[in-house]
């Protein structure tokens, strides 16, 4: 058994990294299973949050003793941009490819659902995907790769995160208090109805739970348990977390989720119970690994998928999509046959992922790292381990 202490990874929260990029993945699939009409179903989103208040409390723990000039700033931004765009690039490129496609099926006599490079995948979108500036009112919510929101708006609050450690230091606990008080109150303003916010305010949900991993890893002494206490507590946790997709309603009061998960994040990054034993072994940690691959790279296969099922009817004339709510969902006939496809999609893309991840991941910041390195003056980079951190 590897220590629990002192590595500079967090494996049991790499697991839960995993869990939440399939739960992702599964919320986006574009079937007509019977989860989609389940209340409950749009809270899945909450695992973005989870991403989020996860990356403030991992990157703290990476960097907040190596934020202290403007030059390690610098270079932290370097090797934030380094970890996310290559595989955003990447996984933009493939829907570019898809679209390319579509267009000689479309002249072929297989129409979609929209036309090729049309609303949502117009060339001049792709400008504002390569420059993480998709949120930032510019075409909508649903524009190419639309789970990479998350990654842009990350990316420019992390800088907010490196400039505010710099200003206040690593340990400044009523700072980041302080700034995910004042995000709470503006995401508010500007979303009263729901915490799921994304095109233009997106970065105030994403700085809202940024400042909360930090201010849970000031904290999370706190938490550091017996193994006698450990394992009940992380029970306890394991079981609050889906209760919260279940049982969370619209409203401010949903923003308390994120305060949950900044305490459990806080509790498993102690990896000292039962769950945390069971959450460091091979298939979570692997799940954990390509979790980044698996949130980017889900929608490609979706894309693919679609494609496909829109060339079928053409060929076929059989009617295998549907209208439901304001979604187009395919539909094969009956809701468990939705679910079996909509489950094996998702399990497409894990191996997928694990591919991504080897051959564009691991190479990319490899190269960001060896630049990092020639940046650095006596300085130590980041831990390894931390710069393979995941978002959501």
């Amino acid at each position: 058994m590897r220590e629990r202490e002192g590595s500079d990874r967090f494996e049991a929260l790499d697991a839960g990294r995993g869990v939440c990029a399939l739960a992702v993945a599964f919320f986006h699939m574009p079937l007509a299973h019977p989860g989609q009409q389940q209340t409950w179903f749009p809270n899945l989103q909450l695992c973005v949050d989870v991403f989020f208040v996860l990356s403030g409390f991992v990157l703290l723990h990476a960097y907040g003793d190596r934020l202290a000039t403007g030059r390690q700033v610098l270079r932290f931004g370097l090797m934030r941009f380094g970890r996310l765009w290559p595989l955003h690039a990447a996984t933009l490129g493939l829907l570019v490819l898809i679209e390319g496609v579509r267009i000689l099926s479309h002249h072929a006599g297989a129409p979609g659902a929209t036309p090729p490079f049309g609303p949502d995948h117009r060339p001049v979108e792709i400008v504002t995907h390569l420059l993480f500036l998709q949120n930032f009112r510019t075409f909508g919510e649903y524009s190419w790769n639309f789970p990479s929101w998350s990654i842009a708006v990350e990316f420019w609050a992390s800088l907010v995160l490196a400039a505010t450690v710099m200003a206040a230091g690593p340990k400044r606990r009523l700072v980041f208090a302080g700034l995910a008080a004042l995000s709470a109150l503006a995401l508010w303003w500007v979303s009263p109805r729901t915490l799921f916010v994304i095109q233009n305010f997106g970065i105030v949900r994403c700085l809202f739970d940024l400042f909360l991993g930090c201010l849970a890893y000031t904290l999370r002494d706190a938490l550091r348990l017996p193994r006698r206490l450990a394992t009940p507590a992380e029970i306890l946790a394991l079981l609050a977390l889906p209760a919260l997709v279940l049982l969370s309603s619209p409203g401010p009061l949903g923003y308390g989720a994120s305060l949950v998960f900044a305490a459990a994040i806080a509790l498993f990054s102690h990896q000292g119970g039962a769950v945390s034993d069971l959450a460091r072994a091979r298939v979570p940690q692997r799940l954990g690994l390509w979790s980044f691959s698996i949130y980017l790279l889900h929608l490609p296969v979706i894309q693919v998928f679609v494609t496909a099922v829109h060339a079928v009817e053409a060929r076929t004339g059989l009617a295998l999509t549907r209208i439901l709510g304001h979604d187009h969902l395919v539909d094969l006939g009956s809701g468990p046959a939705n679910l079996a496809a909509a489950a094996a999609l998702v399990a497409l893309t894990v191996p997928l992922a694990a591919l991504t991840h080897h051959v564009v991941e691991r190479p990319s910041l490899a190269w960001f790292k060896r630049i990092d390195s020639g940046l650095a003056a006596p300085a130590t980079s980041a831990p390894a381990a931390v710069a393979a951190l995941a978002p959501r």
